[in-house]
């Protein structure tokens, strides 16, 4: 369910291109594979008035983000 009748939540990728970034930084072969990045990245937000609800909706929180870049064979064991 979503607060609108007529808005749709959807799937979709992730949108942090850092460590898309660093993986494409150098040429690698899929024998490099899996290869593993993860940081610890502290996030803010800002928003409008009557948006933050308590603890609910706080302003900056730190969490921890990974990517796992790996062929298609081995994302059952990653």
């Amino acid at each position: 369910n979503t607060p609108d009748e007529d808005e749709e939540f959807l799937l979709k990728p992730m949108n942090c291109p850092h460590h898309c970034e660093i993986f494409k930084s150098r040429p690698r072969s899929y024998k490099d594979l899996p290869v593993r990045f993860a940081e610890f990245g502290t996030v803010y937000r800002y928003e409008q008035s009557g948006e933050l609800h308590g603890l609910t909706r706080v302003r900056g929180f730190t969490q921890d983000d990974a990517h796992l870049f790996c062929t298609a064979d081995q994302v059952k064991e990653e």
